[in-house]
């Protein structure tokens, strides 16, 4: 003979799925937010030179740097002046000390424009300089 009734018996454990949806929700927007970023600095549209021995870039976030062909320099989607392109180097080199810059240049670009943006980059403190490249179309 029992003396419990069955309203008071053991409740099953719950699972708290509002804070599993709020995760995954942050999840999701987060990785949302970071692939806009990885694709903004292929954006801009320019013509690599090509080379044999290119080799991949060793760092996964670095600073890249656009020059066009027109004589334009960007960082991501935003275009620069070069006193500009100094101080937001500067700011860069202070948060992010050792990491690459990756000089974008189209072929038809000046080349002092890039060989300014280098040294613009070592100014601030950012000694990791690489020119980016494309693979030669025989090589393909």
């Amino acid at each position: 003979m029992s003396f419990s009734s069955e309203s008071t018996g053991r409740s099953q454990p719950i699972l708290p799925m509002a804070g599993m949806v709020d995760m995954l929700f942050l999840l999701l927007v987060f990785f949302m937010t970071v692939s806009v970023f990885r694709e903004q600095d292929k954006q801009i549209d320019i013509s690599l030179p090509g080379t044999q021995t290119a080799t991949a870039a060793k760092s996964k976030t670095p600073i890249i740097v656009t020059v066009t062909e027109k004589g334009d320099v960007y960082i991501g989607d935003r275009q620069y002046q070069m006193t500009a392109l100094q101080t937001i180097m500067i700011k860069l080199a202070q948060q992010f000390p050792n990491e690459t810059v990756v000089v974008r240049g189209d072929k038809g670009a000046p080349f002092g424009l890039a060989v300014q943006v280098m040294d613009v980059a070592r100014a601030a403190g950012l000694n990791n300089i690489s020119i980016a490249t494309s693979k030669l179309q025989s090589e393909l």
